[in-house]
This record gives structure tokens, sequence and C-alpha cells, in this order.
């Protein structure tokens, strides 16, 4: 869904059709201190685009991990369009997998809601997609793999291009460059404190 979509004003336009090229790679911060990792690989097959997402958060305490959790999705494009994904989610042992495909006239999805038909332009929620945000198309979540409902606010960053924030059922803030790269984030966690990503 597109609860709040913004239409923004020409000189918010003028950023690139694409983002910048390159794998990307952040730090974790929960209170300061490093709690994991984020990063995405671009790879090229054929006509198609791959984007890898690994994302890990395992905070310690006195050395031991006290809490994990590993997402890993595969991503792939064609020409800018969404083609398919696959998702996997372990949450402290719990195994959360989604499945979403572009077929003629929907796109088909699997998850936790079992299997589900979206508007042909939807996509996942791939924060380094900065054309999909701001309440452009309908998105759904490769952890949930669900619809979303989220309201959009849309502003210039001060790293040169747009900077989204988020609100719904994901509470976030993320930023692009005036080349169209995605390099910042923040987010309210689980457990009800924000994490910040830093450049890695």
């Amino acid at each position: 869904q597109r609860r709040g979509a913004i239409i923004l004003p020409a000189a918010l336009l003028a950023w690139p059709a694409r983002a910048a090229e390159g794998d990307i790679a952040f730090r974790i911060l929960r209170k300061g201190e490093a709690v994991g990792t984020h990063t995405v690989r671009f790879a090229t097959r054929g006509a198609e685009r791959v984007a890898t997402s690994d994302l890990v958060i395992a905070p310690r305490v006195f050395g031991i991990v006290v809490y994990r959790y590993e997402h890993r999705y595969e991503e792939v494009t064609e020409g800018g369009r969404f083609r398919r994904v696959t998702s996997r989610l372990n949450r402290n042992g719990r195994i959360v997998e989604v499945r979403g495909e572009r077929v003629a006239g929907a796109v088909l999805l699997d998850g936790t809601e079992g299997p589900q038909r979206l508007p042909e332009d939807a996509a996942p929620l791939s924060w380094w997609e900065m054309r999909r945000l701001g309440g452009r198309v309908p998105l759904f979540g490769t952890t949930t793999g669900r619809a979303l409902d989220l309201a959009w606010e849309t502003r210039r960053g001060t790293a040169g291009g747009p900077e989204f924030q988020c609100s719904g059922e994901v509470t976030a803030s993320v930023a692009f460059d005036a080349a169209g790269r995605w390099v910042g984030f923040s987010a309210r966690g689980d457990d009800g404190t924000d994490i910040l990503y830093a450049p890695a």
C-alpha cells in the first residue's frame, strides 16, 4: 500500500534515474557500539542485475552473543524492474523464508501470510533502491512476506541526495548522495532502541 505518498518538487526529481553502482557496506551501531554489519553486493547475469543483501546483528555481553538476527536475500531486477526475490531470516533460531516473483499482470508472493497476489508494480522494500521509496510503488517486506502499509516524508538530505522517512509498519530514515548511492540509514529496532548505519 502507499499511504501518505509524497509528490516531490521538481528540484528533488533531478537525481539520477539509477543509483550509483558498486557494493555497499555498513557497520551497525546501537547506543554507539558496533553490533553488526550490512553489506549489499551487486553482480550481472546477462540482462539481469543481482543484489545480494547480508545483514547480521549479534550484540555481545562479556564476549557472549546474546541475540542473533541474520537476514540474507537475493533480488533480481532487469531494466530497473523487479523480477524475483528469495529471502531467509534467522531471528534467534526462528526461520522465516519469503519468495516473490513478477509474472504477467501481478507479483506472486509467498511468505508468512501464505500465497498472495500483489499488483504488477509491487516490489520488495530494498533500501538501496531509491526510486521505490517515497510511496511510488506498493512495497512488501522480505522479513514478513506481506504488503506493507507505510507513510512517507521526503526531503533533500545533507549528503546531496534525497532523504526518505517512513512510518507505520517500519520506522526508518534512509539517505542517498547526489549520485543516488545509499549512504545512510537509521531505524527503530525490535527492542525499541534505535540502530544507526555508519560506513564500514
